[in-house]
């Protein structure tokens, strides 16, 4: 299977054309190219889009790559018209299956070694995503305010365990060679850094960027810390992922990575950073964050720069599919009736989930809904459905909560829990609290509940039969 981003973008262009979207003539990276997605996604039009001329830059942008669900599914190998189940299923069965990276000699991401002073992150077409993304740059890069990495797969060592953990934590570009980063109190990235700062020591820290799809979907399996995603990342591809040892750090990066940022997070300088647009749809507040200093960039030698759009369905949907299948696995210890999960897009891809299952006993809803809770603690609300609702769709299970749920007795409230920091409604927002409230429901048939309406046949009826051409034009507008 091939491993690199050009690659997948090659066989859609060939196989599902119209999956894919250039524009070639020049973009502004502050704002334009961002005001287009967003266009994009009000006419509910998901294509790969790359922009092949960014002002300032001689790399194209690739965006919008994880904005299409049935572009995730054929990542993995799925057909486009998989169902989420489908996918969480052939997720789960890739993921038990772990295969250890192999290490290279060299790989694609070597053809351009940049070191010392020529290191210069200006020359990439990172995106200013929002109105107010800010945040403190050095004297004389004031064109960079506001500019940011936001799909750099950050890999750093635990100092104690030498197993390597990829996160995605944003950064912030400052100057020629600095930026700023946030990393989340939760995030294993977090602890790897505090051990570091225990011993004053910095932390090393290497930023790829480009690869293929079924890589990042490994990299972000909800793993523990004594994981190496890495190894999750080659079962998502069925083989062992290509890795090459870094110019000037002690790590190793996926060989055909189309960018790859080698960097040490300084263990006392801090600066401030943000704000900045993030995937609540809210700005996360100015903090003093870590400084980073980037000491060498490798690339492809006709390297494509992969940005994503916080806050949009890009981002959303590819941190959506990869949660869902820790949650499957809980619940169904919980309860053996459930069937399939569901992270949806409505609820930020993290605070909602909907759990569908044939209830065998009462009280099965809320072990499921408990689970859930138990497997990922960003969720604030799970609705437990019987298996005839379509969980895809909200306003199936909206139904459902509107006809088969009695608040005081179907309902349970779980106060100071923990939750996201980024969460705009946890307890104190502006002190980046992750202090939330959850709300577990039972919107499963209750005993005596009434028979409901149905009409025989539906599922025998032939549209392109009964409407042949008229029928086709109707379903494709």
């Amino acid at each position: 299977m091939a491993q690199d981003l050009q690659s997948f973008i090659e066989f859609l262009e060939k196989h599902h054309p119209d999956e894919v979207l250039r524009i070639k003539r020049e973009v502004d990276p502050v704002y334009e190219a961002t005001a287009i997605l967003w266009r994009l996604e009000r006419e509910r039009r998901f294509p790969l889009v790359i922009f092949e001329n960014i002002k300032g830059s001689d790399i194209p942008c690739v965006t919008n790559v994880h904005a299409s669900f049935p572009r995730l599914a054929m990542a993995i190998g799925l057909e486009p018209t998989a169902t989420p189940r489908d996918f969480v299923l052939e997720y789960m069965r890739r993921e038990d299956k772990a295969i250890p990276p192999k290490l290279v000699d060299s790989g694609a991401v070597k053809d351009v070694v940049i070191t010392g002073d020529d290191v210069d992150v200006t020359k990439l077409p990172m995106l200013k995503y929002h109105e107010l993304d800010s945040g403190q740059v050095d004297p004389g890069f004031e064109d960079l305010r506001g500019r940011y990495i936001t799909l750099g797969y950050d890999t750093m060592r635990d100092p104690d365990t030498g197993v390597a953990n990829v996160g995605i934590y944003r950064l912030q570009a400052k100057s020629r060679n600095k930026f700023g980063i946030q990393i989340s109190e939760t995030a294993h990235g977090h602890y790897i850094m505090q051990k570091n700062l225990k011993h004053g020591r910095p932390t090393p820290m290497a930023v790829f960027n480009g690869v293929h799809p079924a890589v990042e979907l490994g990299c972000l399996s909800f793993t523990g810390i004594d994981v190496d995603e890495f190894t999750i990342a080659g079962a998502m591809l069925g083989e062992p992922l290509e890795m090459v040892k870094c110019e000037t750090i002690d790590l190793e990066v996926p060989a055909w990575a189309e960018i790859v940022l080698e960097c040490e997070i300084h263990p006392t300088e801090r600066e401030p950073e943000a704000p900045f647009g993030e995937y609540p749809g809210t700005y996360g507040p100015e903090r003093n964050n870590p400084v980073v200093y980037c000491k060498a960039i490798t690339m492809r030698r006709n390297a494509h720069y992969h940005s994503s759009y916080v806050g949009h369905r890009d981002n959303l949907l590819l941190s959506g599919v990869t949660r869902n299948s820790q949650i499957y696995k809980t619940c169904r210890i919980a309860s053996g009736g459930v069937k399939a999960v569901y992270v949806p897009p409505s609820g930020r891809s993290r605070y909602i989930c909907y759990v569908q299952m044939e209830k065998l006993i009462e009280g099965d809803p809320k072990n499921a809904a408990m689970a859930a809770f138990t497997a990922d603690p960003f969720l604030k609300y799970v609705v437990v459905v019987d298996d005839d609702v379509d969980i895809t769709s909200d306003a199936d299970v909206w139904h459902a909560i509107a006809t088969r749920v009695r608040f005081d007795t179907d309902a349970f409230v779980v106060t100071n829990s923990r939750g996201s920091p980024l969460d705009p409604a946890s307890y104190d927002p502006a002190g980046g609290s992750h202090l939330v409230t959850k709300v577990g429901i039972d919107a499963t048939r209750k005993a005596n509940y009434p028979r409901e309406i149905s009409t025989p046949g539906v599922d025998e009826v032939d549209l392109d039969e009964l409407f042949g051409d008229l029928w086709r034009r109707v379903r494709q507008d």
